[in-house]
């Protein structure tokens, strides 16, 4: 008959009831609380940009996919609704 192995018992941490365990880094709800403020900082520059540049200017590749990405996030966080073209 083979015997039996055992392990010894590791000690545990207790984590005391009145204080909670300090986590490092961004949690997800620190960036949902700074990301709209953040978009609309983002979207002021970018609208004060645009008036200097004037009627004519031709925007760049970089500043199309800029305008791209803050309009998807604002999409995402505000909810804005698509406005829809034609009759249906």
């Amino acid at each position: 008959m083979k015997t039996i192995r055992t392990r010894p018992i590791q000690k545990t941490r207790t984590i005391d009831a009145g204080k909670q365990p300090q986590k490092g880094g961004l949690s997800l709800s620190k960036i949902m609380f700074y990301a709209p403020m953040a978009l609309e900082v983002l979207n002021l520059i970018r609208q004060s940009q645009k008036k200097r540049q004037g009627k004519f200017y031709k925007a760049r590749k970089r500043d199309k996919a800029f305008d791209f990405v803050l309009d998807q996030a604002n999409r995402r966080l505000r909810g804005k609704k698509t406005h829809k073209r034609g009759w249906f």
